[in-house]
């Protein structure tokens, strides 16, 4: 009479080879669908790349020439940045109990328990 450990052994040494041949076989199979997708991209690229170089060509040679631009008389001084307009909040109570019970939502206590000292906007 077998047992079962005799029984599975009877079975891993009968099935190595089917096992061994369904594993290269399916990664040999991905490996080769994943280098044809490669190729095809590749191709693709190519093929598409030369299609707008074509059409940049073709769009070159039908626009006009540019005419020279007119001589600067002197370097212009560049503007200062313009100053960030502060916005003034209407309802800032709104806004505070908001903020104040996203955090607690977040931090997962109640409003009461949580305490903010001061909320800085930044851009």
């Amino acid at each position: 009479m077998l047992t079962n450990m005799s029984l599975w052994a009877m079975a891993a040494a009968t099935t190595d080879l089917p096992f061994l041949t369904v594993f290269v076989l399916g990664f040999g199979t991905v490996f080769v669908g994943l280098l044809a997708l490669i190729l095809i991209i590749t191709l693709l690229g190519k093929i598409l790349k030369g299609t707008n170089a074509k059409e940049a060509a073709k769009a070159a040679t039908a626009a006009p020439a540019p005419q020279a631009a007119a001589p600067v008389a002197a370097a212009a001084e560049p503007e200062p940045a313009p100053e960030p307009a502060v916005e003034e909040i209407e309802d800032r109570e709104s806004m505070v109990a908001a903020i104040s019970a996203a955090i607690a939502t977040v931090m997962g206590e109640d409003v009461s328990g949580i305490r903010i000292l001061s909320i800085t906007r930044i851009d």
